[in-house]
């Protein structure tokens, strides 16, 4: 189970809360969250500032989205003690009588025909059957989007002045554009593609800001619009959070600061992979040592 979950939307759901300001500012603060739902998912969440997933899931995560019963499968019926042979509950199953003297395409053509009489198809709804405490808002997202969405929202915070068409390429986050090696003014505004990075790499930031609001709720992974609470910790302590989590400015608030410290190294380290920069001579030279942190943060596009 645990293999599953950590390729699964399950990681991302726990990645995604780590970058959540309210959660970090209930811990740091005690300060209870004024929302009655964010503060039952805060409380449920468990420690969060585990720096593994392994150790998060065996302590809470497996609880929270672990079913109580596995999913219903498809069985053969056994006919010599059909007596004591205890069905599905009436409506969730249907029983067919499969001859065995005909061939098997036969079979399967019938046995999709009346599948298509008695089963919802796409339109059934499989989480709704769910019985987790945390159970996913839809499985259509994927973990390689979630994945995406969250390094691009880690990489606007940490550094919220730099373009976001710069985010894409930095993250390599849509390898079919090339936005550096380009001569510009070949292109339109329209054909252009830092502006098609900068609308695309957009999506992805706004979405992936809307899944942190949602996971605040419990719900995951939900890319729906929402409006954030207005006061997380009520009119009295609203100016203490702001001033504590802020996150527009290039001026570090302590929420900035804790990014920094334990989520610099990660975003950097996803930034050489996708270059495929590996430790070498070349990484250890002035020019390139000078240049590095620039062009994380945006201030320039050359590395050597």
């Amino acid at each position: 189970m645990l293999e599953a979950a950590s390729s699964s939307a399950y990681y991302w759901w726990w990645k995604y809360l780590q970058l959540s300001p309210v959660f970090w500012y209930a811990r740091v603060s005690g300060l209870p969250p004024s929302d009655p739902q964010i503060a039952l998912t805060l409380a449920q969440a468990g420690d969060l500032t585990q720096d593994s997933f392994r150790r998060w899931w065996q302590a809470t995560g497996y609880l929270l989205m672990e079913e109580a019963q596995r999913p219903a499968k498809v069985r053969l019926v056994d006919e010599q003690n059909l007596g004591e042979f205890v069905f599905y509950p009436t409506g969730k199953s249907i029983v067919i009588e499969v001859p065995l003297t005909i061939t098997q395409q036969t079979i399967v053509s019938q046995f999709r025909k009346i599948l298509r009489e008695h089963h919802e198809g796409r339109a059934l709804d499989v989480l709704a059957s769910s019985q987790a405490r945390w159970r996913l808002h839809t499985k259509r997202m994927t973990p390689a989007a979630l994945e995406r969405g969250y390094w691009i929202l880690l990489y606007r915070l940490l550094y919220p002045n730099i373009a976001v068409w710069r985010i894409g390429d930095r993250l390599k986050a849509a390898p079919g554009l090339n936005v550096r090696d380009v001569e510009r003014w070949r292109f339109s505004r329209q054909t252009s593609p830092v502006e098609r990075m900068q609308s695309t790499i957009g999506r992805f930031l706004y979405k992936a800001q809307r899944m942190v609001l949602h996971a605040e709720h419990g719900s995951f992974p939900n890319a729906t619009k929402i409006e954030p609470i207005h006061y997380p910790f009520g009119k009295r302590h609203h100016e203490a959070y702001l001033a504590a989590t802020r996150a527009d400015t290039d001026a570090d608030s302590p929420w900035r600061a804790w990014l920094k410290e334990n989520y610099q190294d990660e975003l950097e380290s996803r930034i050489r992979m996708k270059h495929m920069l590996r430790s070498g001579v070349a990484m250890t030279e002035p020019r390139f040592v000078a240049l590095w942190p620039k062009f994380v943060a945006g201030e320039t596009d050359l590395l050597a």
